[in-house]
Parts: C-alpha cells; sequence; structure tokens
C-alpha cells in the first residue's frame, strides 16, 4: 500500500523522521508499542499451551506477521496476528494485530481487535491503556454495534473478522451487514444501521422455529343431490286412492248413461203405444219412463263427469288444472283447464 510517509522502527523501537509532527507522533508510539509487544510475544507464546500443534501452528503464524510487519505490510501482518490467536487465545497477538491495523489505516478492524485484546487476560498496564485510549479515540469517528447472543454463536459484519457473541464491532457510519451463524442453523444476515460516536445495542434471541403448519384433511362434502324438475303431477304415482274413486264412480256414470238409454228406448215404444191407442194408463205408463230416462241420463253423465275429473285432476294440485262439472237442461256441461 502506497503511504506518505515511512515509520521504522530501531532495535529499541524508536520513530524515524516522518512527513508532519503530530502524525509521527502516533506512529512512532504505535511503532514503539510494537516493539514492546514483540518483545513480550515470545513468552506469552509459550504460556498455557493447548496442544503442541495448535501452539506450533500459533507461532508460526506470529512469525510470519511479525516479518511482513518488518516489511510494513502492515495488512498481511496484522491477519496473520489474528490467525496465531485463532490457534491460541493471545491478548499479545490481538493487540499487536491491533497496531498493524492502525498503521493499515484501517480504523474499522484497529477497533475491533484492540477491544478483543482487552476481553483477553495478558495486557501489561501500559498496553491495557494504550489499547482502551485507541478504541476511545477510533470511537468518535466509527459506528459501534454491541451484540449480545446465547453461547456458542459468532457475528460478522459485512466482510470483516468472525468473532464468538457478545461481541463489540465497528465500521464506517452508514448501513451494514450482520451474518449471525447460529449452532445448527442456516447463517442469518440483517441490516444494522451505524452512526458515528454512536453505540447501537443488538440482542439476539435464540426462537423457536415454527410449528409446521398442519393442514386439515379436506373434508368430503357429499354430492349434491340432483333437484327433480318434472312436475308433482308426473312424480306421484298414477293409481292414487282418488283417481281408484273416481274410476268407479265414472263406471257408475257410464252404467247410468246406459240404463238412460235402454229406459229412453222403452219410453219411445211407449209413446207410440199411446200414439195408436191413447188412454190415460198408456200416457202415464210413458210419461213415467220419459222421467226416469232424464233421471238415469242426467245422473251418468254427473257421474261420469265427476270420476274424470277425480282421474284427471291430481291430489292437492291445485294449480296443474281446473275441472268443471255444471247441468243445462237436457244436458250436462264439463270444462277443464290442463
Amino acid at each position: 500500500m502506497k503511504r506518505s510517509g515511512t515509520v521504522a522502527t530501531s532495535s529499541r523501537g524508536g520513530p524515524t523522521a516522518g512527513p508532519s509532527s503530530s502524525r509521527r507522533a502516533r506512529k512512532a508510539g504505535l511503532a514503539l508499542a510494537v516493539a514492546l509487544a514483540f518483545a513480550g510475544a515470545s513468552g506469552v507464546a509459550r504460556a498455557d499451551e493447548p496442544t503442541a500443534d495448535s501452539a506450533a501452528e500459533a507461532r508460526q503464524q506470529y512469525g510470519m506477521g511479525t516479518q511482513a510487519f518488518a516489511q510494513k505490510r502492515y495488512s498481511e501482518a496484522a491477519l496473520h496476528f489474528e490467525a496465531a490467536a485463532s490457534f491460541k487465545a493471545s491478548a499479545i497477538a490481538l493487540y499487536t494485530a491491533a497496531l498493524a491495523w492502525d498503521l493499515a489505516s484501517r480504523p474499522e478492524r484497529a477497533a475491533d481487535a484492540y477491544v478483543r485484546a482487552l476481553e483477553v487476560s495478558g495486557l501489561d498496564a501500559k498496553q491495557t491503556t494504550i489499547a482502551k485510549d485507541r478504541v476511545s479515540a477510533l470511537e468518535k469517528s466509527l459506528g459501534t454495534v454491541v451484540v449480545t447472543a446465547p453461547e456458542g454463536w459468532k457475528v460478522q459484519l459485512d466482510t470483516l473478522t468472525e468473532v464468538h457473541a457478545p461481541a463489540r464491532l465497528h465500521a464506517s457510519p452508514g448501513v451494514h451487514t450482520l451474518s449471525v451463524r447460529a449452532p445448527s442453523k442456516p447463517i442469518e444476515r440483517r441490516d444494522v444501521s451505524l452512526e458515528a460516536g454512536k453505540v447501537t445495542s443488538l440482542e439476539l434471541k435464540d426462537e423457536p422455529a415454527p410449528a409446521p403448519k398442519v393442514e386439515p384433511e379436506p373434508v368430503e362434502e357429499p354430492a349434491p343431490r340432483p333437484v327433480d324438475t318434472t312436475p308433482a303431477r308426473l312424480r306421484e304415482p298414477f293409481w292414487t286412492t282418488m283417481r281408484v274413486v273416481g274410476v268407479g264412480i265414472a263406471g257408475v256414470g257410464v252404467a247410468a248413461l246406459g240404463a238412460g238409454v235402454i229406459l229412453g228406448t222403452s219410453a219411445n215404444g211407449a209413446k207410440d203405444a199411446y200414439d195408436a191407442g191413447p188412454s190415460r194408463a198408456a200416457f202415464d205408463h210413458a210419461s213415467s219412463l220419459e222421467t226416469w230416462t232424464n233421471v238415469a241420463l242426467i245422473s251418468g253423465a254427473v257421474l261420469v263427469a265427476g270420476g274424470i275429473a277425480l282421474v284427471v285432476v291430481p291430489l292437492g294440485d291445485k294449480t296443474d288444472g281446473a275441472v268443471k262439472v255444471g247441468a243445462a237442461p237436457g244436458s250436462v256441461v264439463v270444462g277443464g283447464t290442463f
């Protein structure tokens, strides 16, 4: 990375000449802090080694970081120092990474590393003071988010270093993406808005997954019964009691008409006999036969019409049809609508 002015350290950690006194003073202080951190790193790296392999890898990464720092590849050096701390927790490795990020002009990563170094025991009083002062100074121009979450959760702001929660993360003012990795769950991402000089608190909770929605079993509804559009007079059985009675009455009427015909024939014969030999007895006989003939014919006609009405008109159906039966002098009138 091209930079205006350089900072080099001597065997005592003293600064060389720079472009401005304030910037030179800050970088000189950082260089001195790095020199002191390097001086005490060997003893710290050998303390409380968890395993031989991880300790060896931590020492190797730290050594590579030291070489990169000496060549002023500060970003590369900071990554090696953080890698060393991932193999073996070391406040010195994180503190040195923070100094390297500071010199690489990556304030957000420097602030993160300073905070992490303060959370791990191992810094002396002077290093602790420097780390706290730098965090306080950097947070004036950065946005800060404090994330709390259940044990085992990890969080990452944008593409910066992924760390265990709880964590204090930093970034430039604006909207950033916070990636949340919970055990046995997919990575969740959410937007976080940060403001310069302000701290945003975010609490993550292990919310139970929503129960799967159980769809109710479909209830098979019975098929609708077909509507019978057949007229009532056609749906009911034909031979009802009324129709049977109607047929009987009509039969009696037919018999009465037959008797009327016979009586009419006899009346005509009696009239001819009276005309041939008029007498009181012949007249009475002819008149009597004529009267009974009329009675039989009228009665038969009425009975036949009534029987037909009972057969044709359905029981209770008053709208389908109507039959009217009436008598006139010497005749019977039957009318109706169907």
